[in-house]
């Protein structure tokens, strides 16, 4: 009888154990109540629903947490187990991200689903090998100059204080061999930089340069496809080896559908915040053919330092083949 007890109590507590809901907290450095926001919201709120309250997902937004290398900081200790993050913090988890760095590399959005698709399994097995599960990896839009002068011509730039991330000194000597000057700065002190005179250009993409509140101290905007931004929403392996395997499912059906949605609201938002910047007095330059010549003429200069940097062989022909198809 005293054995039965024993064993009861057991499995009453194991029961207990695994029954109990595990939470995810998510860091992003989107602000609260945008459309990104919003829509991880909703993956936050299914994940509920679908796995009967056994996911639940706490979102920090805001950038609360701090910068995205302080978030995988955090994600190392186990204080965050997840986080939507750029390919700025991305590339300190997998070099296979830096597919996308290529200046003036896309024209359009075929070009970049093509090299998505192509790199999808690469930056997966990447982000695996450094302890994280990838959901969904979208591009957030196409990256344009933003300045607080006008910008013309690459010459324009030598000039200017241009933002990099904090910590990123391999951009700071890369863009010290092009004749530039980089400033590094953490992701949530990009405001106050701006308006204290720290920096006064950046490479960034017109819905984070609104919603952030940049395109008010950096009126100007060089209509020119400089790059394309991506991003991906993560989770710690960890984290994910003790959901039940049904529950992964639910949650990566889940997570795909979201991503796909991010996609379609996010190329929908950036005409949309382009026009509201220039309703707000955003002087768009749009450059004359004279001026391209002279954009293609630098991006065809700095290209083989930028694959020496940032690129293997590999990913760099994987790249121009997917554009190339």
């Amino acid at each position: 009888m005293h054995y039965f007890k024993k064993t009861l109590i057991f499995l009453l507590l194991v029961s207990t154990i695994f029954s109990r809901p595990i939470i995810i907290k998510l860091a992003t450095v989107a602000p609260e109540g945008t459309e990104y926001y919003n829509l991880l919201f909703e993956m936050g709120q299914r994940w509920q629903q679908e796995t009967n309250g056994q996911i639940q997902l706490r979102i920090y937004p805001n950038g609360v947490v701090g910068g995205e290398r302080d978030t995988i900081r955090k994600m190392r200790v186990g204080q965050i187990q997840a986080s939507a993050m750029s390919s700025i913090g991305l590339a300190e988890l997998t070099d296979q991200i830096q597919a996308f760095t290529l200046p003036m590399g896309f024209k359009n959005y075929d070009e970049i689903d093509r090299v998505k698709n192509v790199m999808f399994g690469d930056i997966s097995e990447g982000l695996s090998q450094s302890g994280f599960k990838l959901l969904f990896l979208v591009d957030i839009g196409w990256v344009y100059w933003f300045s607080t002068e006008e910008i013309s011509v690459p010459q324009d730039l030598m000039d200017a204080k241009i933002y990099t991330t904090g910590g990123d000194y391999v951009t700071v000597e890369l863009f010290k061999k092009f004749g530039f000057n980089a400033i590094p700065v953490s992701e949530t002190d990009i405001l106050t930089s701006l308006q204290t005179g720290m920096i006064n250009s950046m490479q960034t993409v017109p819905i984070l340069s609104l919603s952030s509140g940049w395109s008010a101290l950096m009126p100007n905007m060089l209509d020119l496809k400089w790059g394309a931004f991506v991003g991906a929403v993560i989770v710690d392996e960890r984290v994910w080896k003790k959901i039940k395997p049904e529950h992964q499912k639910i949650m990566m059906d889940i997570a795909q559908d979201i991503g796909k949605k991010y996609q379609k609201s996010g190329r929908e938002m950036e005409k949309k915040a382009i026009d509201v910047m220039q309703q707000y007095g955003m002087k768009i330059k749009k450059p004359s053919d004279e001026e391209i010549a002279i954009w293609n003429d630098f991006k065809d200069e700095i290209t083989p330092d930028v694959i020496d940097t940032y690129l293997t062989n590999e990913i760099y022909e994987k790249v121009t083949s997917a554009i190339n198809e």
